[in-house]
């Protein structure tokens, strides 16, 4: 589900050049048909972790639309609560990517692009503690390259993993849309 709102007001606006968010996202755009803020409200499940192994996964957050997308700026405030008391004192990378974080890796910096978005933060725990950052960039994606934003958790897991943990809070995507 995707609103747009005029220059980064609250007014109804321009919906030409908007992305899809993915399951478990919910989008807000602001701007205009060039100069995009998008806000998306995140509560989704992790995949099955396993646990006492290092993994990464991730799930697709946003789809920006076709076109050369110009990625400006990103910020990161989400929180994983653990479901079965096992990965609670966890601290995993977190990172946003245009390709899915997958593997036997504990961190996301290994593969560029699991993290070339907003690069891995760590967690303080799996308990509801929100992780938080802010990171500028200039990423450009041409036409031809991946059109995905992937948020991307990496760790080496306790024992026993979770089955759902939980990733609830905020991202904000600075973009532009190029052609």
């Amino acid at each position: 589900m995707s609103t747009i709102r005029e220059p980064f007001g609250n007014s109804p606006g321009n919906v030409l050049n908007v992305g899809t968010a993915g399951t478990g996202f919910t989008a807000t755009e602001y701007g205009d048909s060039t100069f995009h803020k998008t806000v998306l409200a995140v509560n989704y499940t992790l995949p099955a972790i396993a646990g006492g192994a290092n993994l990464a996964v991730g799930r697709l957050a946003y789809t920006f639309p076709a076109g050369i997308i110009n990625q400006k700026a990103a910020r990161l405030s989400v929180a994983i609560t653990q479901t079965q008391g096992n990965i609670t004192a966890d601290t995993p990378d977190i990172g946003l990517g245009t390709v899915v974080a997958t593997g036997a890796v504990a961190v996301l910096g290994g593969t560029a692009t699991f993290e070339n978005i907003l690069t891995g933060q760590t967690a303080a725990d799996c308990n509801g503690t929100a992780t938080e950052k802010t990171l500028a960039t200039s990423l450009v994606i041409e036409a031809s390259g991946a059109h995905t934003v992937y948020l991307n958790v990496a760790d080496g897991w306790a024992a026993s993993g979770d089955a759902a943990a939980v990733i609830t809070g905020t991202i904000t995507l600075e973009w532009a849309y190029l052609s």
